[in-house]
């Protein structure tokens, strides 16, 4: 079960640094908004904008009337404003959110993994979908970052592919990508995870020797390299 306190506060102390470092989470909001059927919607929903990096993709590409944005981090909401003011920021949990308002596009970048219920959660977003409204999602694999999981034995308890299809339904358009990232040190690696607040390392109760036997395999084995496995899924709701 997710720790939703300990998120929540590891997102708000590392959100200065996530720009800088969050490297394939900005290559994936790209992706995410070049897979979208149009360039105009005329309501949004964004499902964990964080700092930013979808929401500047959407505004610099996609033409919209209103635009809402959620965050567990309430700072979100000052990056936000400084891409279009007109942007309206609410602080919430997505599993908490609830309005009677219908989208014509829901859209998130690499957050729903966070969720308790992320079934559950799929079926609440496709239900405030107008009538040829667009849910567009990118999340991560069950052999993401399969090297952390080797070494500390620590994981997501990430949805497989046949969780998706199952939720989602076969009208969705549904993919796999691979993304490896090549750090210079193993201390790079671990410094890479801390700033991207990807993982649970800070809660592992780990002594020197084990930390020092971690780092040596991070470089001998897998040579510094974290491989990231994202999958993007699109379902439209027919007219």
């Amino acid at each position: 079960m997710i720790n939703k306190e300990v998120v929540y506060k590891k997102f708000g102390k590392r959100i200065d640094d996530y720009s800088e470092n969050a490297v394939v989470q900005k290559q994936m909001a790209k992706k995410l908004v070049s897979l979208l059927p149009r360039k105009q919607f005329s309501s949004v929903l964004e499902i964990g904008s964080y700092t930013g990096f979808l929401t500047r993709e959407i505004s610099q590409n996609i033409d919209y009337n209103s635009y809402l944005a959620i965050d567990v981090v309430e700072k979100s909401g000052e990056y936000l404003k400084k891409i279009d003011d007109k942007i309206e920021f609410q602080k919430c949990d997505i599993e908490n959110f609830e309005t009677k308002q219908k989208f014509d596009l829901i859209i998130s970048n690499a957050s729903l993994q966070w969720c308790s219920d992320f079934e559950g959660i799929i079926k609440k977003l496709l239900g405030a979908l107008n009538n040829g409204g667009v849910l567009a999602i990118s999340i991560f694999s069950p052999d993401n970052l399969k090297e952390i999981k080797e070494v500390f034995g620590v994981s997501l308890n990430y949805p497989d592919e046949t969780v998706i299809k199952k939720v989602f339904g076969e009208n969705s358009v549904i993919f796999k990508d691979e993304i490896s990232l090549k750090f210079d040190s193993p201390l790079d690696v671990l410094r890479h995870l801390k700033y991207t607040g990807v993982n649970s390392l800070n809660d592992l109760p780990m002594g020197y020797c084990r930390i020092k036997e971690a780092l040596n395999i991070l470089n001998d084995r897998f040579d510094n390299t974290l491989t990231y496995y994202p999958i993007y899924i699109k379902n439209e709701r027919k007219l």
